[in-house]
């Protein structure tokens, strides 16, 4: 049987750490983001991510984004994250910047691609609560807490997933829609923008020259 918590009401360090027992055990936790409900789990847990994959009816090949706590774990994490990558991240992280960086040489992962792809997006949020956990966590595999190609569920009482399929349920109330990040590619030779979110174009070439438009 799932935990159900509302974070108004509980104590905070009881309920962080309910979700950090969750999360190490394998199960997948919801938690509110940025931009509506999400699904999370230990991105080194190949089968609490596949079950995120199972819960959105997510088909082969789609990576999950990953969610980190700081700009620190990156370069754990991502081999290619140095110069105006860098550079964006220390501006605009935590916040609305996603960046799609490869991943570094024999991590031991599988974000639903089967390493095929070999890249992923990689955030640090702006959340709080989710920020404490991720903080503990370690890297996390997220996905939107909605059926792929729905809106995203701003109201965790319509999340769709069984309470058999998610370990914890952490309530922060109805969430207000927003928009949504921005997404930057950094290739070998240039930074691409392959989404204008809530940074714009301007707001990037502010910080870096040179970047292209996907």
């Amino acid at each position: 049987m799932a935990d159900f918590l509302t974070l108004a009401s509980e104590d905070r360090l009881a309920a962080k750490d309910a979700v950090l027992r969750n999360l190490r055990s394998g199960s997948v936790a919801v938690l509110a983001s940025e931009y509506g409900y999400i699904y999370a789990a230990d991105a080194f847990n190949t089968v609490a991510v596949e079950r995120i994959h199972a819960i959105r009816g997510a088909g082969p090949g789609i990576a999950s984004q990953v969610f980190i706590g700081s700009i620190n774990t990156a370069q754990g994490v991502a081999r290619d994250f140095e110069g105006e990558c860098k550079k964006l991240a220390e501006k605009f992280w935590p916040g609305a910047l996603t960046l799609i960086v490869s991943p570094q040489q024999g991590l031991s992962w599988d974000l639903g691609d089967g390493g095929a792809l070999d890249e992923f997006a990689l955030r640090v949020p702006q959340r709080e609560f989710l920020r404490e956990i991720l903080l503990e966590s370690g890297p996390l595999a997220i996905a939107s807490a909605s059926v792929v190609g729905r809106p995203p569920t701003l109201d965790i009482n319509y999340v769709p997933a069984l309470p058999s399929d998610v370990g914890i349920y952490v309530d922060e109330g109805p969430l207000v829609a927003t928009g949504s990040s921005t997404v930057v590619r950094n290739r070998v030779s240039e930074l691409e923008m392959v989404r204008e979110g809530d940074i714009s174009y301007a707001q990037l070439e502010e910080v870096v020259s040179g970047i292209s438009r996907a």
